[in-house]
């Protein structure tokens, strides 16, 4: 049976080389360009080996491997982080939760490095996880400038980790991108069970309605008012603000705001 391989990556050419050396050496290969679509690519498998970049938009790296683990139930097939920031984020590997790490680098010395790591999972037994290490085409420094992007958005984030309400982000497609534990908590899930879940999913039927037309009130253009209801998640009463989020050349989408989300 011909191998499958899983690649994400929002950089297009970089998913077209990637794609071009699996499938010279045999495997159908399934394209993802964010870490959304890599979930919904997940329904495809089950996969021999998947590859993913860490820093993309809308689903990162790091939350792709883990809804990748816990989708297999702990029969994960090698998980491959392939990232430009790699070396910047040494210290996190134990978080990011893949099994190998390459760092990108020159097509032409990655794809000599890319064809004998594969050579060596396909002749052997996968390296036990003691033997985690990072592969590097030649000599490679932390930069200056990918430390600052990482340490910029590590500060976003933690800012809406630590909002004193919910707030979820949905993409244009109404599914759920991102969740704090405040929201989390209100809804009483885990990130890791509401990424790429329809919005509508996650509140009462009777509140579907007044979700549907709130969604609907704010998509439709840039500047929109934002839309406010009430409803009842077990055990509390949740104020839902609705506002949209569009960005400059991008689809649009919304943050949904839980009022009362803590106790």
């Amino acid at each position: 049976m011909r191998r499958k391989a899983l690649v994400v990556d929002s950089d297009f050419f970089f998913v077209e080389f990637l794609s071009r050396l699996l499938e010279e050496r045999g495997y159908f290969v399934h394209k993802a360009y964010d870490g959304k679509q890599g979930i919904v690519g997940l329904d495809e498998g089950p996969y021999d080996i998947m590859f993913a970049d860490l820093v993309m938009p809308k689903v990162n790296g790091r939350q792709f491997f883990h809804v990748a683990r816990r989708r297999s139930n702990g029969r994960c097939c090698p998980l491959v982080a392939l990232s430009g920031t790699l070396i910047e984020q040494m210290e996190a590997l134990d978080e990011i939760g893949a099994d190998y790490y390459i760092a990108k680098g020159p097509f032409e010395k990655l794809s000599i490095q890319l064809n004998d790591f594969m050579t060596g999972l396909e002749r052997g037994p996968a390296l036990p996880p003691a033997e985690k290490k990072i592969l590097q085409t030649g000599s490679v420094f932390p930069r200056r400038d990918a430390l600052e992007l990482l340490v910029s958005l590590e500060y976003q984030q933690a800012v809406v980790e630590h909002l004193g309400v919910g707030v979820v982000i949905v993409d244009k497609d109404t599914r759920i991108i991102h969740a704090n534990p405040a929201a989390l908590a209100a809804l009483g899930k885990t990130l890791l069970e509401t990424l790429n879940t329809p919005i509508l999913d996650l509140f009462p039927p009777d509140s579907s309605v007044e979700l549907v037309n709130a969604l609907k009130a704010t998509g439709r253009e840039a500047g929109a008012p934002h839309y406010a209801f009430s409803t009842i998640c077990d055990p509390q009463e949740l104020r839902v603000v609705i506002t949209p989020l569009h960005l400059p050349g991008k689809d649009p989408g919304w943050l949904v705001a839980l009022e009362g989300a803590l106790t």
